[in-house]
């Protein structure tokens, strides 16, 4: 097995891939969740704009939530705590997996805790994967745009564009015509 493989990657579904700052604000990172077919939750670390080494293995939501529920109530979660999840391996891993958790808001800042944060019910995280795996999650594309063409403020808009558009033909065919 190569470095960038890993066993799940032939029966995961990927639901979402997305991008998010690093806690250090460094530099972005493209995270993805997937599902197995028996519907458990995966995260990884996709990508990474910056130099720092990671770790590209699936992480189960519930490996996540139970390394979380170790800690006692109203002490923070850190990149510390994740560490177990990556045994052996890249010490960036941790925190770039805790920015992910963040921006898909199972975790949220602590008050006047730098790096600290607490964990949020997985519920509506798991509302909106089952979602993206049922195909459910986003309108089609056809009809984003269709609903964008007909909304008052888009024909509004439109009609504005070819009027400016029918302008500069005016004025370019008055300036060629002198």
């Amino acid at each position: 097995m190569s470095k960038s493989e890993d066993p799940l990657d032939e029966s995961m579904t990927v639901v979402r891939t997305a991008t998010c700052e690093t806690l250090t604000r460094k530099s972005k990172l493209t995270y993805q969740i997937g599902t197995l077919p028996d519907g458990e939750v995966y995260l990884r670390i996709h990508k990474n704009t910056g130099n720092g080494f990671f770790s590209r293995e699936w992480i189960s939501l519930a490996d996540i939530q139970k390394t979380i529920s170790k800690i006692a109530a109203g002490k923070p979660v850190t990149a510390i705590v994740l560490s177990e999840l990556f045994e052996g391996r890249s010490v960036n891993s941790p925190g770039f997996l805790l920015a992910a958790l963040v921006e898909e808001k199972l975790l949220v800042p602590m008050q006047c805790r730098k790096r600290s944060h607490e964990p949020v019910s997985p519920e509506e995280f798991r509302k909106r994967v089952r979602q993206l795996a049922s195909g459910k999650g986003r309108p089609k594309a056809a009809l984003r745009k269709k609903a964008a063409r007909t909304s008052p403020a888009a024909r509004k808009k439109a009609q504005l564009k070819k009027q400016s558009q029918a302008a500069r033909k005016k004025k370019a065919r008055t300036v060629r015509g002198s």
